[in-house]
């Protein structure tokens, strides 16, 4: 648990995978974080599309490649009336090289984490991008 952030932050988490186990392990890092009233999931990209447009969140944890619709069609969907902004997107994806991250950052997310990464440096990317570190 992080000491003191927990007052600072208690937002909403969506955590936008198909694959469960990745979410899972997700939800475990964030639930140890002590810092985030609800985890939410999407499975594919219609649903995650649908759960943006109705619920403001604290932290966005993306994935790229999912069915249905993919990370960056989400993020083209996003502009200045949406509840959610993109400076709290995470793009968490083992599909990151350099074209693709030109690609997710002239989309406007400047916050990403390739996968395979530790619980540690998931927390310290999160608190990071959150400017709470």
């Amino acid at each position: 648990m992080i000491p003191d952030r927990k007052k600072q932050l208690r937002g909403d988490v969506l955590i936008i995978d198909d694959d469960v186990s990745i979410c899972e392990i997700l939800k475990g890092y964030c639930e140890n974080m002590g810092c985030f009233r609800n985890i939410l999931f999407a499975h594919d990209g219609s649903m995650a599309s649908s759960k943006l447009r109705n619920q403001k969140f604290a932290l966005i944890l993306l994935d790229l490649k999912m069915p249905k619709k993919g990370g960056l069609d989400l993020l083209r969907e996003m502009d200045d009336k949406s509840l959610n902004s993109k400076n709290n997107i995470v793009v968490v994806s083992g599909t990151l090289d350099k074209t693709m991250i030109e690609k997710i950052v002239e989309n406007g997310v400047k916050a990403f984490l390739p996968k395979p990464f530790t619980e540690v440096e998931f927390q310290d990317k999160i608190l990071k991008s959150l400017g709470l570190k």
